[in-house]
């Protein structure tokens, strides 16, 4: 993403579509781990995620985290966060 420059340490799909058992109603989950976050940087992102659904009318379900609230999540065995990384799909 143009928008975040070289601060994105991991950009991924995961959920249904990346481990292949999705149907017609499944939306994308996607997960942007981001170094260096900020309120508006994320906002950002949100915004051409959001610009992005309604270009191509699909329905994209996307958490984005900070490096530290994500590395955070996976000391503490979170599952989202297990789950993205046993998943995760690089984009």
């Amino acid at each position: 993403m143009e928008i975040c420059g070289d601060r994105i340490v991991k950009f991924v799909l995961y959920g249904s579509r990346a481990r292949g058992d999705y149907d017609r109603e499944s939306d994308i989950d996607i997960a942007i781990v981001v170094r260096g976050m900020t309120r508006e940087l994320k906002n950002r992102i949100l915004d051409a995620v959001c610009d992005i659904e309604l270009k191509y009318l699909t329905p994209l379900s996307t958490l984005v985290f900070s490096e530290e609230n994500f590395e955070f999540l996976k000391s503490r065995e979170r599952r989202i966060a297990l789950d993205i990384e046993r998943e995760g799909i690089p984009i």
